[in-house]
C-alpha cells in the first residue's frame, strides 16, 4: 500500500473508535492506488445554487457566486449538501494531428469526508466516511487556466443530522395536540461543525490523484432560519386575526436546500411541517384556540 493511501486508510480505521452516539455507513474500505500527484486537482470553492423559477441550478464557472460558510437548521432539514467546484491543473496533451489521445482529464471517483467540532483538531462527529461519485473534470487548456467541474454531495448525512438535532434542539411541547400541533423551540444550543473534504480519483493517463483537504464550516442550529414575514402568519376569521402561514405566497426557493444557508419563509413549509413552520397559536380547527 502506498504511503498516502496508507495514511488515509489508517486514519479511517482509527476513526471507527469515535462512533459515540452516531452511526454511519460507507466507510472507505479499499485503496485507490498510489497517488502520484497531489497538486493537479483541488477543490477551489463552493458554488451557491441559483433559483430560476422552481429550478435550483449551479454551474462550473469559477466566477459564480460562492458560499464560504453554511448554516443547517435541523428543525427544518435532516442533511446538508455542498456543491464543490473541482479544478484540474493537468494541461491537455491531446493532438489529433499526431494521433495523441487525451490523458489529462480527471475522473474523480469520490470524496473522503470528516466532520469535526469547531476546528481541524476538534473531536470527530461520527467516523470519517466516503462518498463515491464519478465527476469528470476536463484538462487545463493552458498553464494557469484549470479545467473545472462542479458536483453536489451530502456532507452531513441524515444519521448525523438526526443526532445533532437531538443535541441542538430543546422543544417545549406543552399544550401540543392534533388541533394545536405547533411546538415551541425553547432553546437552540448551536454547534459549529467543520467539514473536511478530500477528493480522490485518477487521470485518463492512469495516474491516481488526491486533492489537498478543503475545509468548510457549518453552524448547526434549531429554528434559526425560519421567518414569519408580514402578511404570512395571520388570516381573518369572523373578524378575528388567527395565526396561519398557509396564507399568502412564499418567496421562490430551492426545495432541496430548504433549511440550509438561507432564510426560510414559513409559507414554504407550513403545509408539510406544521409543527415547526406554523406560528404558535395556529390551530387546525378554524374555530379553535391554541396557546401562543
Amino acid at each position: 500500500m502506498c504511503p498516502i493511501i496508507a495514511v488515509m486508510w489508517n486514519r479511517l480505521k482509527a476513526s471507527r473508535a469515535h462512533l459515540g452516539a452516531l452511526v454511519l455507513g460507507g466507510v472507505l474500505t479499499s485503496s485507490v492506488g498510489c497517488v502520484d500527484n497531489t497538486v493537479s486537482v483541488f477543490i477551489r470553492q463552493i458554488q451557491r445554487p441559483v433559483v430560476t423559477g422552481v429550478t435550483c441550478t449551479f454551474n462550473n464557472d469559477p466566477t459564480s457566486t460562492i458560499i464560504t460558510e453554511g448554516t443547517l437548521d435541523v428543525a427544518l432539514k435532516d442533511s446538508y449538501t455542498l456543491r464543490p467546484l473541482i479544478a484540474n491543473q493537468l494541461v491537455t496533451g491531446a493532438n489529433m494531428d499526431q494521433r495523441r489521445i487525451e490523458t489529462s482529464f480527471l475522473n474523480i471517483e469520490g470524496f473522503v469526508i470528516e466532520l469535526r467540532e469547531g476546528s481541524p483538531e476538534g473531536p470527530l462527529v461520527g467516523p470519517a466516511f466516503s462518498i463515491y461519485q464519478n465527476v469528470v473534470v476536463p484538462a487545463s487548456v493552458a498553464p494557469g487556466t484549470p479545467g473545472y467541474a462542479a458536483t453536489s454531495i451530502t456532507v452531513i448525512p441524515p444519521q448525523v443530522a438526526s443526532a445533532l438535532r437531538s443535541a441542538v434542539c430543546q422543544f417545549d411541547t406543552a399544550g401540543v395536540t392534533p388541533e394545536c400541533p405547533v411546538v415551541r423551540i425553547a432553546a437552540s444550543v448551536n454547534r459549529r461543525i467543520l467539514v473536511k473534504m478530500t477528493a480522490f480519483g485518477s487521470s485518463t493517463g492512469q495516474h491516481d490523484v488526491e486533492s489537498t483537504p478543503f475545509y468548510f464550516p457549518v453552524t448547526v442550529c434549531c429554528g434559526c432560519l425560519l421567518t414569519f414575514p408580514n402578511g404570512s402568519d395571520t388570516i381573518e376569521v369572523d373578524g378575528d386575526q388567527r395565526p396561519d402561514c398557509n396564507s399568502g405566497m412564499a418567496m421562490p426557493t430551492c426545495a432541496d436546500t430548504l433549511g440550509q444557508d438561507d432564510p426560510v419563509d414559513c409559507r414554504s413549509c407550513a403545509s408539510t411541517n406544521p409543527s415547526i413552520c406554523q406560528p404558535r397559536g395556529f390551530s387546525t380547527n378554524p374555530a379553535g384556540t391554541c396557546p401562543r
